[in-house]
């Protein structure tokens, strides 16, 4: 396993939604980051009804 965080996003129900991988390779590149985290919770605000 790779050293670093892990970064877990659960909905309002407790569910699962995207895990991920805060290694020194992903820190290197912050802004790709943001985005993808981004996307991830618009992802989730766009499926609840």
């Amino acid at each position: 396993m790779k050293a670093g965080y892990r970064l877990i996003i659960v909905d309002r129900a407790g569910v699962l939604v995207s895990e991920f991988q805060l290694t020194e390779q992903a820190l290197s590149k912050p802004e790709a980051f943001v985005a993808a985290i981004k996307q991830t919770i618009e992802d989730v605000e766009e499926g609840e009804p």
